[in-house]
């Protein structure tokens, strides 16, 4: 009868060869002198062995390749790499001037994709920053020359269609500046001699005061294009007005919101 070597307990051990087990972790070990020279033992052993030299083999190789590797680009091509080794180390024949620039072309039309998604990344950033900074600096530079809130979305759309305000970038700072006749123009300044044209005048806030029906400020009273505050627009005055004066009308319209498109 062949004894195991390990037994979970001795019941069905014969009382002789009991003593032949020791406990060891809450299992019954067979005690056996000898057991190192045992075949099965042997190959085990040498098995393991083995292992473990092609484990520290394999170690070694992985520290060497990430030593290789290290500082590397993101789009190494191992396969260029290989092909320009072989041809150093006379393996391969050297490419033709033909061969040279397929590869450039291949090199180029590579990262062609990258370039373009990160240009069209470029344009939105800067055209939202060409809008935010325009919008702005022409709604606060409108606010402090007076102009009517109510009237303010016009102004600005009339200002912006001229097509004169720029973008500058002055010391990595974005401005908003207007370009006239005389030059480049702060847009706070261009507003508000703007404001005090015969075009930006109907834009201003009436008089509250004494003059508050006269001067510039009445101009507005009577709006046919104002919807404000529930306002229905007067079709009628809208064309009686067009007809006896374009540019008024246009202005009046403007400074309610409205593109003229008559």
């Amino acid at each position: 009868m062949a004894l195991k070597t390990i037994l979970d307990n001795l019941d069905d051990v014969p009382d002789a060869l009991k003593s032949e087990y020791k406990e060891v972790d809450g299992k019954f070990v067979l005690d056996i002198e000898g057991i190192d020279a045992h075949p099965a033992v042997v190959n085990l052993k040498t098995a393991h062995e083995r292992q473990k030299t092609a484990n520290k083999t394999l170690q070694t190789d992985l520290a060497a390749a990430k030593a290789r590797l290290e500082g590397l680009p993101d789009d190494f091509d191992a396969d260029a790499y290989e092909a320009l080794q072989a041809q150093a180390e006379g393996k391969a024949p050297a490419k033709t001037d033909e061969q040279v620039a397929q590869v450039r072309q291949q090199l180029e039309r590579k990262h062609q994709g990258e370039l373009a998604k990160k240009d069209e990344r470029i344009a939105t950033l800067e055209g939202a920053v060409t809008k935010a900074t325009i919008d702005d600096g022409l709604s606060k530079a409108l606010d402090e020359a007076g102009v009517d809130p109510a009237f303010k979305p016009g102004a600005m759309a009339l200002l912006k269609s001229k097509g004169a305000v720029k973008l500058v970038e002055e010391d990595g700072t974005f401005k908003a500046t207007v370009e006239t006749d005389m030059g480049p123009m702060p847009l706070a300044s261009y507003v508000k001699d703007w404001s005090g044209s015969d075009e930006g005048k109907i834009y201003v806030k009436k008089p509250t005061g004494g003059d508050a029906s006269g001067g510039q400020g009445n101009r507005f009273t009577d709006n046919p294009w104002d919807t404000s505050n529930g306002k229905r627009p007067n079709l009628t005055k809208q064309q009686e007005l067009i007809a006896s004066n374009d540019a008024k009308a246009r202005q009046m319209a403007q400074a309610a919101g409205v593109t003229p498109n008559w």
